[in-house]
């Protein structure tokens, strides 16, 4: 099976909401307004009895940099949260997200600049597309 990748759902999410700086595996510091697609814990495939896994697990973590002010910061997740939660066969390059489940939604605080920092943990049941 061709795993789905940090690009292909940072790809889509900049496409769902029509903003560019949303990155894999990696975030630009120095944007105050950025989004970051991070695997959350190791990556495991799973291991099927009898035939060939038609269905898999993607576990992800979206780091949300947002601003200063912590209201903001709290919306922007949510936001990211709700669009996640409603994912329904919604095509990425090489795959077809069937399901989504988050998980958690939690502040994590400021960095250095004072920039609010959130992270949206999410489940995704995903599969290959067959075109």
């Amino acid at each position: 099976m061709n795993y789905l990748t940090l690009l292909e759902v940072a790809d889509m999410l900049a496409e769902l909401l029509s903003f560019e700086d949303i990155t894999a595996g990696t975030i630009d510091g120095s944007l105050s307004e950025t989004i970051g697609v991070y695997q959350r814990g190791e990556f495991v495939p799973r291991e099927c009895i009898g035939t060939a896994p038609s269905y898999e697990i993607a576990k992800l973590r979206l780091l949300v940099r947002w601003g200063k002010n912590p209201t903001t910061a709290e919306a922007k997740a949510a936001e990211l949260a709700g669009l996640v939660q409603a994912l329904r066969d919604m095509p990425t390059g090489s795959h077809i997200i069937k399901f989504a489940d988050v998980k958690a939604v939690r502040a994590i605080g400021k960095d250095e600049k004072g920039v609010c920092e959130y992270t949206v943990d999410a489940d995704v049941i995903y599969s290959e597309r067959n075109e």
